[in-house]
């Protein structure tokens, strides 16, 4: 392993260690809501994004990029930083919201992203919970083994750093952020944060349900220019989501979250006959209007 990747993955691995004692130490996981099967998805879906699907996706890259376009192999090398940032880190961010919106939009994509979504306490842990389908299509792991390829390894690095300290961040289970709202002066630069930035008020909103849930939109990663240009932004400031999870009681085994198609997903039962599998997350409701479209 490259010396800067190890420093990438310490940083990364050591916020969410130190963020997950704090959340500890601060009673956050004595919630009445949290479940023993949540702990086990937690680090099972960490353990095999960091040993298995993460590692497959890139090596299949690379192997697809060699076979596909043989004399490809390190044109890019030698570009300034910034430009080699910029094209390794835009288009991973724009491709991410697109998969995720997808997956909350389209019935059959759901099931590979709802894991993320059945706990019912918000807190760090989560950040990294997702079905074993969902790590290995991640449009991101795919395309950073192409810039691999075409000689961006360092700045992949940097970039997948970088995603990773955000990512940790956006789930910590505090609402200390909530003060930033709160203050004239630091509410107007958190408006301009927003403009570029998803943050912990905003994904928190996504992640909820009932009253300032926002579970269809706020769908952007690192930038939140995606949710803005096409029609799928709302601004959360202070206010906090009623509840986290699924609308319908989760009934499913930890292995079914992480494993399906292999362990099918038990049959949803809603009040609301008009619901259907993304009926977890409630009704779907009419889109924004985009600032460039049309879009679905």
């Amino acid at each position: 392993m490259h010396a800067d990747e190890i420093l990438s993955t310490i940083i990364v691995a050591g916020l969410f260690a130190t963020i997950a004692l704090l959340e500890f130490l601060f009673g956050i996981y004595k919630s009445k809501t949290r479940f023993g099967k949540d702990w086990i998805i937690d680090l099972v879906s960490l353990a095999q994004l960091a040993l298995i699907m993460k590692p497959a996706a890139l090596f299949l890259s690379l192997a697809a990029a060699s076979f596909l376009w043989p004399a490809g192999r390190g044109v890019l090398d030698g570009l300034p930083f910034w430009v080699a940032f910029l094209i390794v880190f835009v288009p991973d961010d724009f491709l991410h919201y697109w998969y995720h919106r997808m997956a909350h939009q389209w019935n059959w994509m759901w099931p590979m992203h709802r894991t993320h979504h059945t706990p019912q306490q918000y807190q760090v842990t989560i950040a990294f919970r997702e079905n074993w389908s969902w790590l290995f299509f991640m449009p991101g792991f795919w395309w950073m083994g192409l810039m691999i390829y075409l000689g961006l390894g360092d700045v992949v690095i940097v970039s997948t750093m970088v995603i990773g300290v955000h990512n940790v961040m956006l789930h910590y289970g505090f609402t200390w952020d909530r003060k930033l709202y709160q203050a004239p002066i630091m509410r107007r630069g958190m408006w301009g944060v927003e403009r570029i930035f998803n943050t912990p008020s905003l994904h928190r909103g996504h992640h909820g349900l009932g009253e300032h849930g926002v579970p269809f939109g706020n769908y952007g990663q690192t930038l939140f220019v995606w949710d803005q240009i096409f029609g799928t932004a709302t601004f959360m400031e202070d206010r906090i989501p009623e509840q986290y999870g699924t609308i319908a009681e989760d009934e499913s085994k930890w292995y079914q979250q992480l494993w399906w198609p292999f362990f099918r997903l038990p049959s949803v039962k809603y009040s609301d006959k008009n619901l259907d599998f993304l009926g977890e997350q409630g009704k779907k409701p009419k889109s924004k209007k985009p600032l460039i479209g049309p879009f679905f």
